[in-house]
This record gives structure tokens, C-alpha cells and sequence, in this order.
């Protein structure tokens, strides 16, 4: 039906060929507070520093991160590198297991000796305002996180 845009071409090319548009598996809000849903609902893990490691993973947009460096922006006054290592991974075991109670799994990679977040697999106001600068930026970059005040500095 007229008018037709560019994205109703793409889609009806994308139909013939027998592509399906993907779902993002989850929603990433960092405007804000940073905020994790599944199918409209709040991910909720068992420890916060899980949300913690999933939002700085969000940060890095989708660049591999040791534990050595995760460690270092997650507990920047803690110097105990055993400890630091073992409460780590605690918290990949609460979010391995989160996201595959939601079917969500795929989204975290660890690939040895790096951990990432598979960003083609979420939908991010963050990562969609860097590609299209949509939505807006009001200021606010996940105000929960001190470490995330560098890249809130960077949207300016």
C-alpha cells in the first residue's frame, strides 16, 4: 500500500528470501538506571554484581574483557586477586544460569580468555544511539555504576 517506505522494501525482500526477523532475546534500558527485561519482564539475578558484570559487558559493546580487567572496574578498591577471580565466577554462574532459565544463554559468551556480551542478540538504547543516535541522550548513562561516568562523559 502507498506510501511505501525503504524498511516495508527490506521487509517484504526479506520474506520472499525466508528471512525471519530475529527478536532481540532481551532488552538492555543504560538511559537512566540500567535495566535488563526478557519478554517485557525485569531479568532479576540472584546477586546484583551479576547485573553489574552484564551492564559493564553492555559498556564494552561487545569487546572481549578478562577476568583480570572485569575485576578491576568491579572492585576497584578490593586488590585481592584470588578472591576478586572467585567471586567472578560466582557471578558468570548467576548469569549463566538467569539467562538460561529465560532462554537467553547465547547472549553471554565466555571464550577463553575473554567474556563478552553477544550485542547482535539485544536490543540497547545505548548501542542503537551510538549506531543511529536514536533515542535520545538525556544526560543520564547508568547512573547506578561509577565506572560507566567515563562513557556517560563520552556521549556528550
Amino acid at each position: 500500500m502507498k506510501p511505501i517506505s525503504a524498511e516495508d522494501v527490506q521487509t517484504e525482500i526479506n520474506n520472499i528470501k525466508g528471512i525471519k526477523e530475529r527478536e532481540p532475546l532481551l532488552k538492555v534500558k543504560c538511559f537512566g538506571n540500567f535495566e535488563l527485561f526478557a519478554k517485557e519482564e525485569k531479568l532479576v539475578f540472584k546477586r546484583a554484581k551479576t547485573k553489574e558484570l552484564f551492564a559493564f559487558l553492555v559498556d564494552r559493546k561487545g569487546a572481549g574483557m578478562t577476568a583480570k580487567e572485569i575485576c578491576v572496574a568491579l572492585f576497584p578498591e578490593d586488590f585481592d586477586d584470588v578472591k576478586n577471580s572467585a567471586y567472578l565466577r560466582q557471578l558468570v554462574l548467576d548469569m549463566k544460569a538467569t539467562l538460561k532459565a529465560v532462554g537467553a544463554e547465547n547472549v553471554f559468551r565466555h571464550e577463553k580468555p575473554y567474556y563478552r556480551i553477544d550485542t547482535s542478540l539485544i536490543e540497547c538504547d545505548y548501542l542503537s544511539y551510538l549506531e543511529v543516535g536514536k533515542p535520545e541522550f538525556h544526560g543520564e548513562y547508568m547512573m547506578q555504576y561509577s565506572w560507566a561516568e567515563d562513557t556517560c562523559a563520552s556521549l556528550y
